[in-house]
């Protein structure tokens, strides 16, 4: 009976560790291990449950544990040039219609580390049976004032104080570049560095009331 109580306190940890807002459905926390030419890539990644539309629901588990494809970053790694690369995850907002979550890979090679990072902005409770695409969320769809030039001065700082060449034109107004960013109830959240791409190697927190 002991060890039982020990399990589903673990278990209860683990969801009550994975969220942030209340919601009709839960995030837990799942691990595997990836097989990449000579090396292994450990991952945690995310999955979900609750009172959702099965279909959709399988879709959205599936998208979940390929995303971002930690193992892409061992592509080089063999028994003779090792790369240790790791998958780690946080639920940054949690509600019934919005959910963001930050991917973290992070990549040991030759005595430096890297870390690379991705994110995922999606409506749970939107139909991804037949197209994904069609849950994903925009900016603006959460923040009706959305106007990415107000982006533009933290890059300038953040590019002055690391002496970074962020590609600015990213963040002008009528820019249509693809960024990568993130939510929280409090911040709006930018990951520089791979403009056009969805990545980025840092990230910027900017309050959300610089977009009212």
């Amino acid at each position: 009976m002991k060890s039982l109580n020990y399990i589903l306190l673990v278990l209860i940890s683990i969801l009550i560790g994975c969220q942030n807002g209340s919601s009709s459905y839960e995030v837990i926390w799942k691990s595997k291990t990836i097989e990449k030419r000579d090396c292994q890539v450990p991952v945690n990644y995310p999955q979900i449950f609750g009172k959702l539309d099965t279909a959709s629901l399988n879709k959205i588990n599936e998208i979940l544990a390929k995303l971002p494809e930690h193992e892409y970053y061992a592509r080089g790694c063999t028994t003779d040039n090792p790369q240790f690369v790791s998958g780690s995850f946080e639920v940054l907002l949690k509600k019934d219609n919005v959910l963001c979550i930050e991917y973290q890979t992070d990549i040991e090679y030759k005595n430096e580390h890297r870390t690379i990072f991705h994110s995922l902005v999606i409506n749970p409770n939107g139909n991804a049976s037949k197209n994904f695409d069609s849950i994903w969320i925009e900016p603006r769809d959460l923040i009706p004032n959305f106007d990415r030039s107000k982006i533009l001065p933290y890059i300038k700082k953040y590019n002055a104080e690391n002496e970074h060449d962020i590609n600015l034109l990213a963040y002008e107004k009528s820019s249509r570049y693809g960024i990568t960013w993130g939510i929280t109830e409090k911040n709006f959240i930018i990951y520089p560095g791979g403009e056009g791409e969805w990545f980025g190697y840092d990230k910027i927190k900017i309050p959300l009331d610089e977009f009212k």
